[in-house]
């Protein structure tokens, strides 16, 4: 057999050991997928009032707190994925919390209780007595929804933003004031009441469910490793033709200069989002970024071969990156799109300028080109990738700490989705050794939930 014809036999040899690599991932992660409970890692959608009743006089007990409506009121029923979920009383009210030493009151004109379906579906029979039509309390009642939906935990999964639901046994209720005073409490292991200018008084409940599931969710999260790893077999299919990166003879960049680059940058715009300033302000800092990462780059003689930014096979790189992107936003809905949205083709365009240019490029750059190709000077391909997405994890702590908004679901979001976009977007650049390939995932990825809808 001639060497052309043993190099074919081998490239066929070599793809459909890949391909049946990729199906039995794939097909391992489609039964895992079958197995996950229904109320887990739904994509997020806003609680939407949608109907409303008269209530006559009326109270209920739920755990610790007592709430009653002695002259009655207004309900109004909010939906999420098209089940009563929440709803909303609007009337002259009490609540009555029992701690383990006193009692609190606390005086209220409205209230938003959120919960299993089932659950709020009995709890809504129990309160009205005549359907009736208050625009009023719709528009009311859409304001104090969009108050509490701050509160919901909520992770960004591939671009996919999820919401954990309540499981049976599970109240959320936010309680307020005729001054716009607020009064939080959860009914679940660890039961929380926070009243306004009061410490937070917490007491477990062994025998209640967890809120949020992160049972449930880790299980998940265990998937989306699997998933990923077909994405990485897909990625090393579609990218037959890769050549390793060979240490540059050039002087080698002292690695403390990327990480105090990429460190920098992460403190610093975490404080100008605390500032909570013009989003210009934030574009002109990451130009800031910019400009940082192509002086230190230019050390090597040719700062754009350095950080990627190549001419060559831009279509390879680009069909890759894309590729990359439409995966990885399937991994995070585990669940085809119901349609398409209509999208004004001007908005879109809009959107992947600004995603392109104030939020892809730089990060790439930053991340992909600077520290990864630093690391990637003194050691193997998953070694350089490893490090620059454990960097990443850590990184990607500062703002929650800033803000004091260190919860258990930004944990999981900086220790398990970060690390596992930054390793695609890693193994990406790696196979395809130009920035266009992450750069064009990162833009895949924040334009496909403006497209594409679920159910």
């Amino acid at each position: 057999m001639s060497n052309l014809g043993s190099r074919k036999y081998n490239h066929v040899v070599r793809s459909l050991y890949l391909l049946a690599i990729i199906a039995a991932i794939s097909l391992l992660a489609m039964v895992l997928v079958l197995s996950i409970p229904a109320d887990l890692g739904a994509p997020y959608e806003p609680l939407t009032a949608t109907d409303s009743y008269n209530f006559a006089p009326w109270e209920m007990s739920l755990g610790r707190l007592h709430i009653s409506f002695p002259e009655g009121g207004v309900m109004v029923g909010a939906f999420r994925h098209g089940e009563l979920t929440a709803f909303v009383l609007l009337g002259e009210g009490t609540a009555t919390f029992r701690g383990e030493v006193e009692e609190r009151k606390f005086a209220l004109t409205q209230a938003v209780i959120q919960g299993h379906p089932s659950e709020i579906s009995i709890l809504r029979g129990q309160t009205f007595i005549e359907a009736s039509v208050h625009p009023e309390a719709m528009q009311t009642a859409a304001k104090l929804l969009q108050a509490v939906a701050v509160d919901e935990p909520l992770l960004e999964v591939f671009g996919v933003r999820k919401v954990f639901l309540p499981r049976r046994g599970v109240k959320i209720i936010a309680l307020f004031d005729q001054a716009g005073g607020k009064a939080t409490y959860l009914q679940a292991r660890r039961t929380v009441w926070r009243e306004p200018g009061e410490p937070e008084q917490a007491m477990a409940n062994a025998e209640a469910p967890l809120y949020p599931p992160h049972d449930q969710f880790l299980f998940s999260l265990a998937i989306l490793s699997v998933m990923v790893g077909a994405v990485a077999a897909g990625i090393v299919f579609v990218t037959p033709v890769y050549e390793h990166w060979t240490s540059l003879e050039k002087p080698k960049i002292p690695l403390w200069l990327p990480v105090g680059v990429a460190l920098v940058h992460s403190v610093f715009e975490a404080y100008l989002n605390y500032l909570d300033l013009h989003q210009l302000v934030v574009v002109g800092w990451r130009v800031m970024v910019i400009a940082a990462v192509l002086w230190v780059a230019d050390t090597q003689g040719n700062s754009f071969e350095f950080l990627g930014l190549r001419l060559r096979r831009v279509w390879n790189a680009l069909t890759t990156g894309v590729w990359a992107g439409l995966l990885l936003f399937l991994c995070g809905s585990i669940a085809l799109p119901d349609g398409i949205r209509v999208v004004d083709p001007l908005s879109l365009v809009g959107q992947l300028l600004y995603v392109t240019v104030g939020v892809a490029i730089f990060r790439e750059l930053l991340w992909r080109g600077l520290v990864q190709g630093t690391f990637r000077q003194r050691y193997g391909a998953m070694t350089s990738i490893g490090l620059t997405t454990a960097l990443a994890a850590v990184f990607s702590l500062i703002p929650p700490l800033m803000a004091g908004q260190l919860t258990t679901a930004v944990l999981i979001q900086s220790f398990f989705i970060v690390p596992l976009s930054a390793f695609v977007l890693g193994f990406v650049y790696e196979r395809t050794h130009n920035i266009l390939a992450p750069l064009a995932t990162v833009a895949t990825v924040y334009l496909l939930p403006l497209v594409l809808y679920f159910r």
